[in-house]
């Protein structure tokens, strides 16, 4: 049991590092993608803070297993590296033994994962959808610049100067229209003042003069001076609100297994009714010419071959668009279908990949006998591109229709899988060892140059 505690605790260290490593990145990405709709709207580190925390559980999901093959590549290299796996077989235990730890903990890993992927990242998905619509809709925090127009709620404001310590414009116009009647305010000053909800803006105008024009009669102008004077401008929509998540519909990343379950049998029950459908179209046409081919000569003695003709292709045109649009239906609900299926084994593949993981990183990290962060990510990462690529490939193909949607989303497994008992099996066999080292390569660059 002890030692069993002492091969866990070594992998606790890098399974966190290399986790956090892959969440890390994969925050970069989405703060950059999504920099522009973050930055400059006015919202709280709050709401910036709830964003990214809904968004690192998908991120957690891709990030474990990944974690894990680190855990293992530097746990049992250290173990193979420092000699220790040799005292533990010369105790009477063997290669297998040392690795069942691993196999107990990536096990347990793959039914947390599982669980959190079906339970709670399609709520989190769900909320990161929501709040991101409610960040795309938020429009920019209102600001007026100097020397440029500012369009607002059917006022365009041009101030000179801007005090934006004091909330204060300088030399301003302000152009506004009422159905035919056009408004040119021009003032000395203007003190901008916000309510509490910032729904409703009120420019104090002082020391200025108002131009009214009727564009559909221009002999109606009137031009008034003012020593103070108010504009109230609606800015509601700058002002973030939250939307109700339950008003809003789930797509496939956001609903667990039961109910993507649902959706997929409901498609692939009306594609079935979609073939029958089809059945039925061919056999009324079928019977309907068998009934009238003993009349043929006869009806055709009294009609032109041009009518005949003519009543046949339409008949053929009938068939082909029933036929086409049943088609149609049937192919659309396979599609959606395909689409909730791969998802849902998808939510098994993923988690699944802790434990395969356990099969390549252990016995790699055995015959490598390195034990060090560097060659471990190398080597980590190499899987890992071949394992996400079989996964979106998997997945492009189910989509299409060219694999089904069980064979897409396992093939990862499958092929990094094969590989690990591969491996395990050479590590149980004690056949063969990797040696990264490079000596060659220092010699090559010792070697001195011939000379002339």
């Amino acid at each position: 049991m002890r030692l069993i505690w002492y091969i866990l605790r070594l992998h606790i260290g890098p399974f966190l590092f290399g986790t956090s490593a892959v969440v890390f990145i994969f925050l970069l990405q989405l703060i950059f993608k999504h920099l522009n709709e973050l930055v400059g709207k006015g919202l709280s580190y709050w709401v910036i803070l709830q964003f990214i925390a809904y968004n690192i559980a998908w991120m957690l999901v891709l990030a474990v297993p990944m974690g894990v093959l680190v855990a293992t590549l530097m746990a049992y290299g250290k173990l193979s590296g420092n000699n220790e796996l040799t005292i533990i077989k010369s105790s009477g235990g063997s290669a297998l033994r040392a690795i069942l730890p691993a196999i107990v903990g990536g096990t347990l890993l793959f039914i947390t994962l599982f669980i959190f992927n079906d339970r709670i990242l399609p709520e989190t998905n769900h909320r990161a959808m929501v709040l991101q619509s409610d960040i795309v809709q938020l429009k920019p925090t209102f600001a007026i610049d100097p020397g440029r127009f500012s369009t607002l709620q059917g006022y365009s404001i041009l101030a000179r100067e801007v005090d934006r310590e004091r909330n204060e414009l300088y030399n301003v116009t302000i152009y506004g229209q009422e159905g035919d009647v056009l408004n040119v305010i021009n003032a000395k000053r203007a003190e901008i003042v916000a309510n509490q909800d910032f729904s409703k803006m009120l420019m104090n105008l002082h020391q200025g003069e108002m131009h009214v024009v009727n564009r559909r009669n221009r002999n109606e102008f009137r031009k008034l001076t003012f020593v103070d004077y108010q504009v109230t401008v609606n800015v509601s929509g700058f002002s973030f609100n939250r939307s109700d998540p339950s008003s809003f519909g789930r797509t496939d990343r956001t609903m667990d297994i039961a109910m993507m379950r649902g959706v997929a049998d409901s498609a692939l029950a009306k594609s079935s009714r979609s073939e029958v459908q089809i059945d039925s179209i061919l056999h009324t046409h079928l019977a309907e010419l068998s009934a009238a081919a003993p009349n043929g000569q006869t009806e055709a003695a009294g009609r032109s071959r041009e009518e005949a003709a003519g009543t046949a292709l339409s008949q053929f045109a009938v068939l082909r668009g029933q036929l086409e649009s049943e088609s149609m239906s049937r192919n659309e609900q396979i599609r959606s279908a395909n689409q909730y299926l791969v998802e849902i084994y998808k939510k098994y593949s993923i988690p699944a990949a802790c434990l395969v993981f356990v099969f390549v990183g252990a016995p790699l990290g055995i015959l490598v006998r390195r034990g060090n962060f560097g060659v471990s990510a190398s080597i980590a990462l190499g899987f890992f591109i071949i394992y996400w690529s079989c996964l979106v490939a998997g997945e492009k193909l189910a989509d299409r229709g060219a694999l089904s949607p069980a064979v897409a989303m396992w093939m990862a497994n499958g092929v990094i899988g094969i590989l690990g008992a591969y491996l395990t099996i050479l590590v149980t066999r004690e056949t063969v060892t990797f040696n990264f080292e490079f000596a060659w390569l220092g010699r090559l660059m010792r070697r001195k140059p011939a000379a002339n």
